[in-house]
């Protein structure tokens, strides 16, 4: 494996820097992309093998039990949830039990150098996964960085911002949006749907539609009394008319 791969980390950014040059991720990203990585799948590719040319230990079950590890020290430490106990109490508990797949802390060798003109950096020299993976745990610790399962995707992501903050940053299944934006769009529909408006609107919309079946009014008819509704439904969203005039309209017409 590569002697002069060099680790290291300073506020908001992790480095990979050995003979291919220096490669960059967010502060945490290599670790969670570790963690949720489908192995053995020999087309993924993740910067822990690529830099120490470890790309065959994929199919090692080793390599396995390391990712149920992780798992269980975002669970029971870092999930943001419970609240009203700190990240080192949480620790304390899971260390204590320590059984089933725990992960365990070992000797890391590490060194304090000036990886910048003006930055000084602990930096590892890793000699495999396990060192890299421990090395960026420590750091979440000592940051007592906690993290949430997204709503959309339901990975964790690291909450660097707002505390509520619900969604991550990835891509939402094979859409072109964030579990951010799609969650958003989805926020914003379930607000519409639950607008009395809006189902005053719906209801009247079903009824006129089950009249086709029944033979009560043609298509024809419903679909230029449903583009003559929606142009009520949407005066009453923007206030021109009341509830009420809405609904009145809907049941007169």
């Amino acid at each position: 494996m590569p002697a002069d791969l060099r680790v290291y980390y300073t506020k908001d950014t992790e480095y990979f820097v050995g003979q291919g040059g220096v490669q960059e991720y967010p502060f945490a990203t290599s670790l969670l992309d570790f963690l949720y990585l489908d192995l053995p799948d020999d087309n993924l590719t993740h910067i822990y093998f690529d830099a120490l040319n470890l790309n065959a230990e994929r199919k090692s079950e080793s390599i396995r039990i390391l990712q149920k590890k992780i798992g269980t020290l975002f669970a029971d430490v870092f999930d943001a949830l419970p609240e009203g106990k700190s990240i080192l109490e949480k620790l304390a508990q899971y260390v204590a039990a320590g059984d089933g797949v725990h992960f365990s802390f070992s000797v890391l060798s590490t060194g304090f150098e000036r990886v910048e003109s003006d930055i000084f950096s602990e930096v590892l020299y890793p000699r495999s996964i396990e060192e890299i993976v421990e090395f960026f745990i420590r750091e979440c610790l000592r940051r007592e960085l906690r993290f949430r399962r997204c709503k959309s995707c339901g990975k964790y992501f690291a909450l660097t911002g707002y505390s509520n903050t619900e969604y991550c940053d990835r891509l939402f299944g094979d859409s072109n949006k964030t579990c951010k934006e799609a969650g958003a769009v989805r926020l914003y529909r379930t607000k519409i749907i639950a607008d009395p408006k809006i189902q005053a609107y719906n209801r009247a919309y079903k009824k006129r539609f089950a009249w086709i079946k029944y033979k009560k009014i043609s298509k024809e008819a419903f679909y230029e009394w449903s583009e003559r509704a929606r142009v009520q439904r949407d005066r009453c969203l923007a206030n021109e008319i009341t509830l009420e005039e809405l609904e009145q309209w809907l049941g007169e017409n």
